[in-house]
């Protein structure tokens, strides 16, 4: 399974794992490569918190429209 990390998120299976540190997430990473099992690992290595990303894009889109206001008509 495909797995990255940026600091303490790892990035697997649409979903972004946050960790207390870098190493519980380098460690998740190893750890869904060899078992391809992201909620056991995350458990292990104490994931401290799991967001869909899918959900992250739609608020980024909504926060996007709320800054953009109304549109200007010609």
């Amino acid at each position: 399974m495909d797995c990255s990390v940026e600091g303490k998120v790892a990035f697997a299976d649409g979903h972004a794992y946050h960790f207390a540190t870098v190493d519980a997430a380098l460690a998740f990473a190893e750890c869904v490569k060899g078992s391809a099992d992201p909620g056991q690992c995350a458990a292990a290595h104490g994931s401290t918190s799991r967001v869909r990303l899918e959900d992250v894009q739609a608020q980024e889109e909504a926060e996007r429209r709320e800054e953009d206001g109304p549109g200007i008509a010609s």
